[in-house]
């Protein structure tokens, strides 16, 4: 009894505060509907209209669902009363909803479709203007020539493009590089090789000549096979620089170890230091850190430099290889070089005035190109005495 005494108070205080609503509303077709339902689904109040054929559904959230009366689908809302004592229900109609939205949609295509011309102008004119640029470079490159290896101007290119053309410049910059090495190889072959087959075809016609006397013809064939020995040296020493230019960086690298290596290269050159009664000492002063690197190289670099001791030093020479933390020095007390011609060294070709020893003049330069590829620095310097006079020659390999 009190619960409904309860409930027919709330249906009153319900009527008085909602009777204003009450007024005819603007809604077609009565779209919009409300009702407020007590717990147990009794309705407490409603608009005249739709409100009142609500069938109650305590689910909280959207529900669709037809009403008590007719056939038309609403979209209902349900909501519990903060004191959960009341359900509200909003609905709308289905059909009045969907033509809402079409109404709105449809309202606002026509801006849309009156600007797609436009729209569909400017897509145009972007992707030509930047496809303009695009066009002036492959146009370019269709039409540079063989020997053209000037980079590409990426002034004024868009940013997504820009990664290529640096990737194309670098190549360009490779190729023009590759073959201005080649070029250089060629001429340098070309310029250094004439000599000594020049001179190997007059010591063959002499030898022919000599047919009558032995010995002259035997001394001409020593000198030919000397001339042989010559050029087959310069033209190891031209393919060994040439392939060392080509490389940016080494690869298959291994530890190198100076205290093995040391040894064995002197161990291959003791014959010929022997023949010109020159003794070759090794002090292994301090072990250097272990780096890597390319072995072979590396003794090529110490032949070179030792094998220039042997053959520049008088006979009777003592040639010193010591090993440091961080240097690898090798020096003799031959005689040295003159101080105008110390900057020069390791420039290929250049042989100081006055040797008597044959040589092409590239022995520094490999050494040069292969410190430079291992990150050593490499330095050559006179030894003199407190009078300044010159007592020997000394290199330095700066393994730091």
């Amino acid at each position: 009894m009190h619960e409904q005494q309860r409930e027919r108070n709330m249906r009153g205080r319900f009527a008085r505060h909602l009777a204003p609503l009450r007024a005819p509303m603007s809604y077609d077709d009565d779209a919009l509907a409300f009702a407020i339902f007590t717990r147990s689904g009794e309705m407490l109040v409603s608009d005249d209209a739709n409100g009142a054929k609500f069938q109650f559904a305590p689910d909280r959230g959207f529900t669709e669902t037809k009403l008590s009366e007719g056939n038309e689908s609403w979209r209902i809302f349900w909501l519990p009363s903060k004191d959960k004592n009341l359900i509200i229900a909003v609905g709308q109609e289905m059909d009045y909803r969907n033509n809402l939205i079409n109404n709105f949609v449809l309202g606002q295509m026509w801006i849309w479709i009156a600007s797609l011309p436009l729209l569909i102008g400017l897509i145009i004119f972007v992707i030509h203007h930047e496809l303009r640029l695009l066009n002036r470079v492959s146009a370019e490159v269709r039409e540079r020539s063989p020997e053209d290896n000037h980079l590409i101007d990426t002034a004024d290119m868009p940013t997504e493009v820009l990664p290529l053309l640096q990737s194309l410049n670098g190549y360009f910059a490779r190729t023009a590089e590759t073959f201005r090495r080649e070029r250089r190889f060629t001429s340098d072959a070309a310029h250094e090789l004439r000599s000594p087959l020049a001179a190997l075809r007059i010591q063959t016609e002499v030898a022919q000549m000599l047919t009558d006397e032995p010995e002259l013809q035997t001394q001409a064939l020593d000198n030919l096979t000397k001339g042989i020995d010559r050029a087959s040296q310069l033209i190891e020493q031209l393919l060994i620089l040439s392939r060392l230019d080509n490389l940016s960086q080494l690869n298959e690298l291994e530890p190198i170890y100076w205290e093995q290596l040391i040894p064995a290269v002197i161990s291959e050159q003791y014959s010929h230091a022997q023949q010109r009664n020159i003794e070759i000492k090794f002090d292994r002063k301090a072990l250097p850190q272990v780096k890597k690197g390319q072995p072979l190289l590396v003794s090529l670099m110490l032949r070179n430099l030792i094998d220039n001791c042997i053959k520049y030093c008088p006979e009777g020479s003592v040639i010193q290889v010591n090993l440091n933390e961080d240097t690898v020095v090798i020096e003799d007390n031959g005689y040295g070089v003159s101080d105008e011609d110390i900057n020069k060294l390791g420039q290929r070709f250049y042989r100081p005035a006055g040797q008597n020893e044959k040589g092409s003049g590239l022995g520094l330069s490999i050494v040069h190109r292969i410190a430079e590829l291992h990150h050593y620095e490499f330095i050559v310097e006179n030894i003199k005495d407190q009078s300044g006079k010159c007592i020997g020659f000394r290199s330095i390999i700066k393994l730091n």
